[in-house]
């Protein structure tokens, strides 16, 4: 990471705020590292940042809104990762037989997959891990 690097997280669950917290503060980034705790959506829009990278690991059924809350925020060629994109393999079966967030998680793949400011790359390990890369604006 750069020297003027940062990292912000994010996490809803209060209870594991002093558990991160232990191990940000053992890592030498620990002066670059700022911790949030609360809903991400809220918290998104009163960050004043640029972001080189976005991880995206939350509740499902609102991947979509995390992305449009970023990625006008993201220079061209930074990158946003999405985790369980392929949610256990539901995402597969047909739309009456996948949960609430399966069909979340399906709508979304299908929005980035139209559109054109990014490229992505599904890397099928685990749950499945999708690399987009922003490509215009």
């Amino acid at each position: 990471m750069a020297k003027n690097g940062k990292i912000i997280t994010i996490d809803k669950n209060e209870e594991l705020e002093n558990f991160q917290n232990k191990y940000f503060l053992k890592s030498r980034f620990r002066d670059q590292i700022t911790q949030k705790v609360g809903n991400a959506l809220e918290i998104i829009p009163t960050i004043d940042e640029k972001f080189d990278l976005v991880f995206i690991d939350a509740d499902k059924q609102n991947y979509h809104l995390y992305y449009d809350l970023v990625i006008d925020r993201l220079p061209i060629g930074a990158y946003i990762l999405a985790d369980n994109v392929l949610y256990d393999g539901e995402v597969l079966l047909a739309q009456e037989e996948q949960s609430k967030n399966a069909k979340a998680i399906q709508a979304f793949n299908e929005k980035i997959r139209a559109d054109k400011r990014v490229i992505q790359v599904l890397l099928p390990i685990r749950d499945g891990l999708l690399l987009m890369k922003k490509i215009s604006d």
